[in-house]
């Protein structure tokens, strides 16, 4: 529920993230510039700042000092839509974001085999804007959702080669969808008798992660990570602003049908979505393993092999709680997806030079189910990084990765308020760059 630790929690820890800057769907692989140079793999096996309180809490009792991390990704998207015989009225557009990613890290070491974590980040998000005028306008204008985690974490190395990890998260999440509506009583849909809709939603949630790492060698950890997904009531409001030429009593254009009667609004009745709503969400569970093997003592190979539990996500209903009627709906029909990816580190003594690629799946590539909004498609991360060991107690990583995406391709149907059957379709056309930097302190 929304309250003002919740909004200043947003505020203060995620400026936004733009639409196509994550992993699928809408989840953000961001959390560290140290993975990002290697394509996140390794995530759960390479054990190197405080960053594993959130890829591996099993992790933790590997750091002998207390370490802080705290790193920012900035994310450049352009993402353009190219309409191929759209119904309605309007040209394609274009959303180009930049994004900031921050998170934050602390590990507190209690001896040789515990250790307590603590971790501010952003696991899921997205943002993208287009103008109220193309043709997409009665699916989405603007998209926002922010999801915020704050994770504690404890870790126990039960043996020398056997360590265990759990964390609990509280996480907030606030969503903003907004879009033109038809108000053109039956004619043709256009631009000059558009209304305005928006829906805002929050909640919160407590949810859970495991872990382990295994370390056989000196050569070889093996990370294994179970994170929860919270679920989500949204509770917040519809509002609609209206068209001028909807307003009781106003003028149509010739031929039109007349003005609506008071306590009507245009289309047949938008009044009765106005008002409080609600809309479940049951956000993925996910599971990473990892593996690092080193080579030499200092070239290393990492994996990682990573399930999403998208399945969770079917068909998100936004419910007016007053009458029960159904305001807005993201028919998205998600599957489970699977990531791989293949890193290597080379250490040269104050530098480590890192290298990586992955392959991501999308949840949903089907035309009839994609949504505007989150117009997912399968992508490759291609990406380089580094790590400056200034001092004994202090160093700097940076990466930078490259994200090949795969068209999008949409094909909408719909009935409007208004009665008026038509089609979106087209395809987007999108790229991504990604550059974090993180300061690391051991003391």
């Amino acid at each position: 529920m929304s309250n003002k630790f919740n909004k200043t929690l947003l505020a203060t820890t995620l400026a936004f993230s733009p639409i196509f800057a994550h992993g699928a769907s809408f989840q953000l692989l961001e959390q560290s510039p140290a993975h990002l140079g290697k394509a996140f793999a390794g995530t759960g096996s390479d054990i190197t700042d405080a960053s594993t309180v959130y890829f591996n809490p099993a992790g933790m009792t590997k750091l002998d000092r207390v370490s802080l991390t705290a790193g920012v990704n900035l994310v450049a998207t352009d993402a353009q839509f190219n309409n191929e015989g759209s119904s309605f009225s309007g040209e394609g557009d274009t959303t180009d974001e930049l994004g900031v990613i921050p998170n934050l890290y602390a590990v507190v070491p209690l001896g040789d085999r515990l250790a307590v974590g603590f971790g501010v980040n952003a696991p899921y998000g997205l943002a993208s804007s287009f103008n109220d005028e193309w043709v997409g306008r009665y699916s989405a204008t603007y998209s926002e959702l922010q999801l915020v985690n704050v994770n504690a974490t404890a870790s126990w190395a039960i043996t020398d080669f056997i360590a265990i990890g759990a964390g609990v998260n509280y996480q907030t999440i606030e969503a903003d969808l907004q879009s033109q509506v038809d108000s053109s009583l039956g004619l043709a849909p256009n631009t000059a008798t558009d209304s305005s809709a928006k829906i805002k939603g929050d909640d919160d949630d407590f949810v859970l992660d495991l872990s382990v790492l295994i370390t056989p060698s000196d050569r070889t950890s093996i990370g294994l990570v179970w994170r929860e997904g919270g679920e989500f009531k949204l509770e917040g409001d519809a509002t609609f602003d209206l068209n001028a030429a909807c307003s009781p009593g106003a003028g149509y254009p010739t031929g039109a049908p007349p003005a609506p009667t008071t306590g009507t609004l245009c289309a047949g009745g938008l009044s009765a979505l106005e008002g409080d709503i609600e809309a479940e969400v049951s956000m993925p569970d996910t599971l990473t393993f990892s593996v690092t093997q080193y080579v030499t003592e200092g070239w290393a190979f990492h994996a990682d092999i990573a399930q999403t539990r998208w399945s969770s996500i079917q068909n998100i209903e936004v419910i007016n709680t007053g009458n029960g009627a159904q305001v807005d709906e993201l028919d998205l029909q998600y599957d489970d997806t699977m990531r791989y990816a293949l890193g290597t580190s080379i250490d040269t003594g104050a530098w480590t030079w890192r290298a990586g690629i992955a392959l991501d799946e999308a949840p949903q590539t089907s035309p009839e189910h994609l949504s505007p909004r989150i117009p997912d498609a399968d992508r490759t991360w291609l990406s380089v990084g580094a790590n400056w060991e200034v001092s004994s107690h202090l160093s700097l990583d940076v990466g930078y990765t490259h994200l090949l995406v795969d068209d999008a391709s949409l094909r909408e149907e719909s009935t409007s308020a208004a009665g008026v059957p038509g089609v979106l379709a087209g395809s987007f056309d999108s790229s991504v760059d990604i550059l974090g930097a993180q300061l690391n302190w051991r003391f």
